[in-house]
């Protein structure tokens, strides 16, 4: 008999969050401390505005060290001085709001483990959060890893049973 496996069973419920006017430096120390390679950001009121992860430092580290090149707006090019001219105190204090990806991947704790992982690679992202169908309140969070353990899981037991009904 095969157990149908749902987000409510995968998910964590402790969800680190942000806020959106946290300096991105504590922002990375806190994703370092807590061992997390992303957390959701809220806005002043707490509601959900987006996610701050490792990538999202990395592509602004990337952009900044990039050279500017080939034709482009004033306003591109503009930014991009303003990227160039950035002092790390000034990097460092700058809000996470500035550097998080808008807006949230997002599931129901009914979604199988199936949509879950359709979720997550339809749209090349390592983590999305469980939500109530009404109202929208997050209720949790699955990562990658979580499904990669749960199959892990899955493989293990299914093996011993296996062996058990060998012997």
């Amino acid at each position: 008999m095969k157990t149908t496996i749902l987000a409510r069973d995968l998910m964590k419920q402790f969800v680190r969050q942000l806020q959106s006017n946290a300096p991105v430096r504590h922002a990375a120390a806190f994703l370092l401390r807590h061992g997390i390679s992303g957390a959701p950001v809220l806005d002043e009121h707490g509601n959900w505005m987006g996610v701050f992860t490792q990538n999202d430092l990395a592509r602004f580290v990337e952009r900044r060290l990039r050279p500017p090149k080939g034709e482009r707006t004033l306003e591109a090019r503009e930014a991009d001085q303003n990227l160039f001219a950035m002092t790390p105190d000034r990097f460092g204090e700058t809000p996470v709001r500035e550097f998080m990806t808008p807006g949230m991947f997002t599931v129901f704790p009914e979604s199988t483990v199936d949509e879950v992982v359709h979720t997550l690679t339809a749209n090349r992202i390592h983590r999305v959060f469980v939500i109530e169908e009404k109202g929208g309140v997050l209720l949790g969070v699955i990562t990658s890893m979580d499904v990669l353990r749960w199959m892990d899981r899955a493989n293990r037991t299914g093996r011993q049973r296996t062996s058990l009904a060998r012997k």
